[in-house]
């Protein structure tokens, strides 16, 4: 695929295309190559092809889910990935069909889940990887143990304490999520909030009924969730056009030479001026160096050579 007069974002996503190992992230990839490619006279053929490859990937794609068969050897993971666990019947399928909108195999018998489901779900422009597991004990520890975030779901007290036993490998951060309490007392959940509050002090615990949660319920977990994670979003934006919908997820600290490292190795090296907007600038548009330390939803300009 020809890349002459492409953005950076363009070619990083066509060199990410050549590395992909299967057909989710080759689409992924394309997604982003046609957003870049530019709409003109000369790139109509360019955009026709790409267009098209995406297509074929597509129906490749629905015709293995649709034959129980997948492209993807592994899950990769995302810059933001968080695991359901817990016990048989938590709940935890019915929370992440709420999030991904995705379907799932759901019902009153243990152990419906037999392989791991992957997903993402969106919070203010940024995509969380969530992933759906068969519950305690036949969990996968591979995921629970490399995980940013275990999303553990219960329905009652001991459990957490029980699953101890399950996730003392995992260094992930936990975020408990308190099933069914709907049908509890007032004075039960009360002594419930107690016990979180003083016996499991400085683990987030989230209350909701995963089988009819409120929009402001599900709005508060994604907030709690996207909270546990170390990152700030960087929005970037070419000179005179509106910054991109979608934001570059960096690690806190994060500089300009970072964002433009990551867009395209080497790219930092062409930068002549670099422009901000956003919590870190005094005002909108300052120009700042290479080495500024960026904050969470900064917008960025980077000027080249």
């Amino acid at each position: 695929m020809a890349s002459t007069n492409q953005s950076p974002f363009y070619k990083k996503a066509e060199a990410d295309f050549h590395n992909a190992t299967n057909d989710e992230d080759r689409i992924a990839c394309l997604e982003v190559m046609i957003k870049e490619c530019p709409k003109h006279k000369s790139s109509e053929n360019m955009l026709r092809n790409l267009t098209l490859r995406l297509k074929k990937l597509r129906s490749t794609v629905e015709k293995q889910k649709r034959s129980g068969k997948s492209s993807r050897e592994g899950i990769k993971k995302a810059e933001m990935q968080c695991v359901l666990a817990g016990f048989p019947n938590s709940g935890k399928s019915t929370l992440f069909q709420t999030l991904t909108n995705q379907e799932t195999k759901i019902s009153p018998y243990e152990f419906t889940t037999t392989q791991p489901a992957l997903g993402t779900f969106p919070f203010e422009g940024a995509k969380v990887q969530i992933i759906d597991q068969p519950s305690f004990p036949n969990h996968d520890k591979s995921l629970t143990n490399s995980t940013d975030t275990v999303l553990l779901v219960i329905t009652s007290l001991n459990q957490i304490t029980e699953s101890e036993k399950f996730l003392n490998k995992s260094r992930a951060k936990k975020l408990i999520i308190f099933n069914e309490l709907d049908t509890s007392t007032d004075f039960e959940k009360r002594k419930i909030e107690a016990t979180l509050n003083s016996k499991f002090k400085g683990i987030e615990y989230v209350s909701m009924s995963t089988k009819s949660p409120s929009k402001i319920e599900i709005e508060n977990l994604k907030k709690k969730i996207f909270q546990t994670f170390p990152i700030i979003r960087v929005y970037t934006k070419e000179p005179k056009k509106e910054p991109s919908i979608d934001p570059m997820i960096m690690s806190p600290d994060s500089t300009p030479r970072d964002c433009a490292e990551k867009i395209l190795k080497g790219m930092s090296a062409k930068i002549v001026r670099v422009k901000i907007w956003g919590p870190s600038s005094k005002f909108g548009g300052q120009v700042v160096g290479l080495d500024h330390i960026l904050k969470d939803k900064d917008v960025i300009e980077f000027q080249t050579k």
